[in-house]
C-alpha cells in the first residue's frame, strides 16, 4: 500500500496531515457504492495519487459539470463564494458539487479509498482558513441541496444544507410559518444549527440546534444517510446539537415550525457620552427576558469616523413598535434609529447588506456571568487597548455583548438536551465576541495578537470577580480556542465516545481536519 501525506491550510498555517493508507476497492466498499447509486465500473484505477485519483474517479461518475477542477472561471466564483479573504486563499484540488444526499456519500467514500482530504461548506461564514475549505483536497459544495418543504400539518420543515437562511425563510415566507434560524441571510443553515444558533426567537424557543426534529446524516462506515432524532441515534443527535462537523455530514436538517409573524426592530446609534445608559439597558432587557421573550438584543462598540459608538440591536417578533421591554433603550437620546417593520426575510436581507464579503475577518468570543459593572469595565478597557488596530489599514473591529437568558438555557435542557454544557446556574450569561475586517494579511498577527491579550486581560478581571465561565460559542470562536472543551470534561468525553462509536476509524477527525475538532483548537 501506498501511503500519502495530504499538505493543509488551518487557520493560515501549512502543516502536515497524518500519513494513511492508501485503501483497496474492497467488496465491501464496492457494496456500499452500488448502494449509492454508483457505477464501480466507472471507477478508474487507483494510482496511489490520492487526491487526484478522488477527482478523476468523481468526474468519471458525475461528469465535468459536477466537479470542477484547474485555473476555471467556475473553480475562481466557487473559491469566491466564502466570506471571509482567508478561505477564499485555499485551494482545492477539486470541488465537488452533489446534486443530492447519497452524492455526499459517495464524495466521503471517494476520499477513505484514496485518502484525500476534504470539507464541506453550507454557507462558508467561517472567518479562519481550512474551515469548510482544504488545500489540496475535495472541498463538497452543498450549494444544490436546496430542499425547502414541509409535512402535511407544516409542523417540520426539510431543509436541505445547502441553504442559507436568507433561501429558508423566504420559501416558508407563503406558509404562514418560519423556523428558529439565523439572523443575516446569507448564512448557511449547516454551521449555524450542528455549533448553536442565536435566534430572533431564541427568548421564547431557545437556540437553532434546540429546534431541530431530526439530523439526516452521512455515516462514515459505509455512507448510509442516517435518521438522528431523540427517539432514532439519540446519541447522535444529542452529540450533533453543538458538537459541529465531528460526527457526519448532514446533508438535511428536519426543524420544528413556529407561526410567522412581521418583526420591529432596528439599528439605534447612540454616543460614548451615553455608554454606561446603553449597558444599563442592555442588563435590564437581558433580566427581563421571561417577561417578554418576543425581545431580542445585541450592542456593538467600535470606533467610527474618529468616534466611538454604541449600536444597539433591538428586535421584536411582533408587528409591535417600541415594546415596553425595550422602554430604557427608547429614553436615551441616540445618534440614528432606523427601526421599522418588515418581514424576517427582509430584515435579514438588510443586515446581510452590511456584512461585506471578501475581506480578511476574525471571530473571538469568551463568555462571563452577566454582571452591570463589569460590562462598564470591559468596555473602557476595550477601546483603551484596541489603539493599536488604528495602524492597520482598513481594519475595523467591533466589541459585541449578547446575552444567553434563563429561557434559552431552560430550553437547553429538552429534548434530551444538547452538548454544550450549559444549564440554568450559570445563567444569565454575557456573551462577549468580537468581529474583526481588514483587508492585508499582513495584519493578521498584530490583530490575533491584540484579541489574545485583550481576552486574556478581560477573562482575569471576570475570574477576580467571581463573573468566569468556561464557554466558548463555537460560531463566534477563533481558530486559536478549544470550543469542544469548553463545554466540560464530561461532555467532551461522551461526544469522544459517540464519534468513536459511528466513526471509528476518524474519518470526519482525520480526512475532515477543518473546524472546531474534538482534540483542540485548530491552530496553536
Amino acid at each position: 500500500m501506498k501511503f500519502l501525506k495530504a499538505t493543509l491550510i488551518v487557520g493560515g498555517a501549512v502543516t502536515q496531515a497524518v500519513a494513511l493508507p492508501t485503501k483497496p476497492l474492497t467488496d465491501e466498499t464496492k457494496a456500499a457504492l452500488e448502494n449509492l447509486g454508483v457505477d464501480v465500473a466507472k471507477i478508474p484505477q487507483l494510482n496511489g495519487n490520492g487526491c487526484e485519483d478522488a477527482c478523476e474517479a468523481l468526474t468519471e461518475i458525475y461528469g465535468s459539470e459536477k466537479v470542477i477542477t484547474g485555473n476555471t472561471p467556475a473553480y475562481q466564483d466557487a473559491t469566491k463564494s466564502f466570506w471571509s479573504a482567508q478561505q477564499g486563499e485555499v485551494k482545492p484540488s477539486c470541488i465537488f458539487i452533489p446534486s443530492v444526499d447519497k452524492d455526499v456519500s459517495a464524495a466521503v467514500l471517494a476520499s477513505q479509498l484514496t485518502e484525500c482530504p476534504f470539507a464541506a461548506k453550507s454557507g462558508g461564514h467561517a472567518a479562519f482558513a481550512g474551515a469548510s475549505n482544504i488545500e489540496d483536497g475535495i472541498t463538497i459544495l452543498l450549494r444544490d441541496l436546496k430542499e425547502v418543504s414541509l409535512n402535511d400539518d407544516k409542523s417540520v420543515a426539510f431543509i436541505g444544507a445547502g441553504n442559507n437562511w436568507g433561501q429558508v425563510y423566504k420559501a416558508l415566507e407563503p406558509h404562514g410559518v418560519t423556523v428558529v434560524g439565523g439572523r443575516m441571510s446569507g448564512i448557511g443553515v449547516g454551521g449555524l444549527i450542528t455549533g448553536g444558533g442565536i435566534s430572533y426567537f431564541s427568548n421564547k424557543h431557545g437556540w437553532a440546534l434546540d429546534n431541530v426534529e431530526s439530523f439526516e446524516v452521512v455515516n462514515a462506515k459505509n455512507g448510509e444517510i442516517l435518521k438522528a432524532s431523540e427517539k432514532e441515534h439519540s446519541d447522535l443527535y444529542w452529540a450533533l446539537r453543538g458538537g459541529g462537523n465531528n460526527f457526519g455530514l448532514v446533508t438535511k436538517f428536519n426543524l420544528h415550525t413556529i407561526p410567522s409573524s412581521l418583526l420591529w426592530g432596528g439599528t439605534h446609534v447612540f454616543s460614548e457620552d451615553k455608554f454606561s445608559d446603553v449597558i444599563s439597558a442592555f442588563v435590564d432587557v437581558a433580566k427581563h427576558a421571561r417577561d417578554d421573550g418576543n425581545a431580542q438584543q445585541y450592542v456593538l462598540f467600535t470606533s467610527m469616523g474618529g468616534s466611538n459608538i454604541a449600536s444597539a440591536e433591538l428586535t421584536y417578533t411582533k408587528d409591535e413598535s417600541n415594546p415596553a421591554i425595550f422602554e430604557k433603550f427608547l429614553s436615551i437620546p441616540s445618534v440614528s434609529n432606523t427601526t421599522s417593520t418588515r418581514t424576517l426575510a427582509k430584515y435579514c436581507d438588510d443586515l446581510n447588506a452590511q456584512d461585506p464579503y471578501g475581506k480578511r475577518d476574525v471571530f473571538w468570543n469568551r463568555s462571563f456571568k452577566l454582571d452591570e459593572k463589569f460590562a462598564n469595565w470591559a468596555v473602557k478597557r476595550w477601546f483603551e487597548m484596541n489603539s493599536v488596530v488604528s495602524k492597520i489599514p482598513n481594519a475595523l473591529l467591533g466589541l459585541t455583548f449578547q446575552v444567553i437568558t434563563e429561557p434559552m438555557l431552560e430550553k437547553m435542557s429538552e429534548a434530551g438536551g444538547n452538548a454544550l454544557g450549559l444549564d440554568t446556574s450559570s445563567g444569565p450569561i454575557l456573551l462577549m465576541h468580537v468581529l474583526g475586517i481588514w483587508s492585508n494579511a499582513s495584519g493578521d498577527e498584530t490583530i490575533y495578537q491584540f484579541l489574545d491579550d485583550f481576552f486574556s486581560t478581560i477573562a482575569d478581571e471576570a475570574e477576580s470577580r467571581g463573573l468566569g465561565n468556561d464557554f466558548i460559542y463555537m460560531n463566534y470562536a477563533s481558530h486559536f480556542q478549544d470550543v469542544i472543551s469548553s463545554y466540560g470534561g464530561d461532555n467532551k468525553e461522551k461526544l469522544q465516545e459517540i464519534a468513536s462509536k459511528y466513526d471509528p476509524d476518524g474519518v470526519y477527525q482525520k480526512l475532515q481536519p477543518g473546524h472546531f475538532k474534538l482534540d483542540g483548537a485548530p491552530s496553536s
